[in-house]
């Protein structure tokens, strides 16, 4: 049974990585099996979110944010099959924020007690583009709910990573308390699911710099993964 840690204790365990020049590594899981093999890999943390598991059924991750299943029943389904088997990774929930008719302190609780050690605001609206995005801003289901979402979780005193695509999302995500400030940018490419046309490797390198730097001026100490 996954450990359930306190947010020092994740905090404490990223620090020591840090201090001893290794990179963080965040592993989306989507099943048991792939959730267990990572945690004997040496996972910092495992993220459990409906993503994942589009991926495990052979289809694309944008799927996620479509009316097909609802993301974050999916993630409570999946805590049943991954929380038993993880054993040293913290496991944090991927919570979709955006539907008004889930109050985001009690889907935060409801995902602690299943034994999450942490919180992160994916799927994220972002990955559909600016126009979708400024959308469902404007219809206040937007980024704005994940940055709440990531602001009640700190408040709470819970783990907490924030996924960015932008600077300027990632500042304000820093400044909603995220320990972690997650760089987006894109989806993935090659395999079978993977996209086809991306930003090349220095466009991504540079604005993968953008957000770390922005987020760092909020908080020096904040981690960042991409």
């Amino acid at each position: 049974m996954a450990i359930q840690y306190k947010r020092r204790e994740i905090v404490s365990r990223l620090r020591e990585q840090v201090k001893q020049n290794r990179a963080l590594l965040m592993f989306g899981a989507g099943t048991g099996l792939t959730a267990k093999c990572a945690d004997l890999g040496g996972a910092d943390l495992i993220a459990v979110y409906s993503t994942a598991k589009f991926r495990m059924m052979g289809l694309p991750t944008l799927l996620a944010w479509m009316p097909y299943e609802d993301c974050n029943a999916c993630v409570k389904e999946m805590a049943r099959e991954i929380i038993p088997v993880v054993k040293t990774a913290p496991c944090i929930a991927g919570i979709g924020a955006h539907n008004p008719a889930v109050n985001l302190e009690r889907i935060i609780d409801e995902m602690m007690d299943l034994g999450f050690s942490g919180i992160t605001n994916e799927p994220f609206c972002g990955l559909y583009g600016e126009f979708f995005a400024k959308q469902l801003e404007a219809a206040g289901i937007g980024f704005s709910r994940e940055v709440e979402l990531i602001r009640i979780a700190h408040r709470k005193d819970i783990f907490t990573v924030g996924w960015a695509f932008n600077a300027e999302e990632a500042r304000i995500m820093a400044e909603a308390g995220a320990d972690v400030i997650g760089a987006i940018v894109g989806v993935t490419t090659g395999g079978l699911t993977g996209a086809k046309e991306v930003m090349t490797l220095e466009e991504a390198t540079e604005e993968v710099q953008k957000m770390c730097l922005a987020a760092r001026d909020v908080n020096p100490e904040v981690f960042r993964l991409t």
